[in-house]
């Protein structure tokens, strides 16, 4: 009796042990994980970011006291010509949870724009949250007053976006060069295509650095590779010198 009890007892562990395998080998965690290897890209489950982030006041990293970032790829200027950063961003305020990837790269501005703050949003594009309301226009609203950006008026280039700036002639400025950009005699990609082309993204530059992504979609790993690409080819072209 008592070697039965012992028996199912173990298989019980082993039954359990081998759940919980399948159950990471399944995981985000692992997934992710597995395509940093494969890429030479480094992984972290939690990540406390640096202070040229930190300083860079993005609105989204704004978005709440319980922001948690999860899923972390880092990867350096090898990769590119620009490092970069992905992760899953999860940020709970009264109304509803926001669950989103994002990306975050590198650019290699002109010293006038590295204090050029700007935000590119989609017009009528707020989804639904985890809890099947919508997420609440007015809170994005207060957390652009709170990083002192300031609406611009409709823009014949990005009629589709509502563009928000701490600096609006200096936006302009920036904004026309990237309209019509030729390097070595061919032409890079044109912000205004690239927006048009990934009509759901949100675009936000600050600090030197660009964050792209879409309210409310965590990326599948499948998808985090392309995107990743689609967005290092609008950051190579709003960089100097790629």
């Amino acid at each position: 009796m008592q070697l039965l009890f012992a028996f199912i007892i173990l298989s019980i562990i082993m039954s359990i042990a081998i759940l919980l395998m399948m159950l990471s080998k399944n995981s985000r965690s692992h997934k992710v994980r597995q395509l940093c290897q494969d890429k030479q890209w480094q992984y972290q489950e939690f990540v406390n970011f640096n202070e040229p982030i930190k300083n860079a006041n993005f609105g989204l990293l704004n978005y709440s006291q319980n922001a948690i970032f999860r899923h972390v790829i880092s990867a350096d200027a090898n990769d590119f010509g620009l490092g970069f950063n992905f992760f899953d961003c999860r940020a709970i305020e009264p109304s509803c949870i926001h669950n989103c990837s994002v990306l975050l790269f590198n650019l290699n501005l002109d010293s006038k724009f590295s204090m050029l703050h700007t935000n590119l949003s989609p017009k009528g594009d707020l989804q639904e949250s985890d809890q099947g309301t919508v997420l609440d226009k007015h809170y994005f609203l207060r957390i652009k007053q709170q990083q002192k950006l300031t609406p611009m008026k409709t823009h014949y280039a990005f009629e589709q976006h509502d563009i928000y700036s701490n600096n609006p002639a200096l936006l302009e400025e920036f904004l026309q060069q990237h309209l019509s950009i030729k390097n070595k005699g061919t032409e890079k990609t044109n912000l205004s295509r690239w927006l048009l082309a990934h009509p759901h993204l949100h675009i936000e530059i600050s600090n030197g650095m660009l964050l792209a992504y879409q309210p409310n979609q965590l990326l599948s790993d499948e998808a985090i590779i392309p995107a990743i690409e689609h967005t290092a080819e609008i950051s190579q072209s709003l960089s100097r010198s790629l």
